[in-house]
């Protein structure tokens, strides 16, 4: 499924129950290789840390950028939630950076550039799950208790100040 034209036109918002179906469906066909690679910028630069002389003539830091202006492919309530979410990664260009250098390789730096970029889009576009049955059946019995607690305060605060009142029977 090419992921780029299914959501040019749907799922701005998950206030229907068809947009939040349609977003399950994104999820579920979401995967890294559904990534476009060529709205990837990738670069490299010299890494540091340990590594000998390695360190200083191989370029195997990655920076990885990706433009969020131009993702038509990720629905735009998870687009939103990105510019929330990641708002320390994304430059003014409206770019999110990425970077690794926890291996020597280029290759597996890259690989766990695409990683971070996959679970940050996923974790956006997770649907927030709504409370449980059982949730709803204990928040409408601590309702109830609470109204019958309220009422019975109302009487006795009422009886109180009945009790009060000066009669004439004397």
């Amino acid at each position: 499924m090419n992921l780029v034209n299914a959501t040019k036109r749907w799922i701005s918002s998950l206030d229907t129950p068809s947009n939040i179906e349609r977003a399950k469906k994104w999820i579920k066909n979401f995967s890294k290789e559904s990534i476009p690679k060529d709205m990837l910028t990738i670069t490299f630069a010299r890494s540091s840390g340990p590594g000998g002389q390695n360190v200083n003539k191989v370029n195997t830091k990655v920076d990885l950028r990706f433009n969020l202006d131009q993702a038509y492919w990720i629905p735009e309530y998870a687009r939103k939630k990105l510019v929330i979410q990641e708002s320390n990664r994304i430059n003014k260009k409206g770019e999110i950076i990425i970077t690794s250098e926890t291996t020597r390789s280029q290759a597996k730096n890259i690989e766990d550039c695409i990683d971070k970029l996959y679970e940050i889009i996923a974790k956006a576009a997770e649907i927030p799950k709504g409370p449980s049955e059982e949730t709803l059946q204990r928040i409408e019995k601590l309702k109830k208790e609470e109204d019958q607690r309220r009422k019975s305060d109302k009487q006795f605060r009422s009886q109180k100040k009945s009790g009060r009142k000066y009669s004439d029977d004397l």
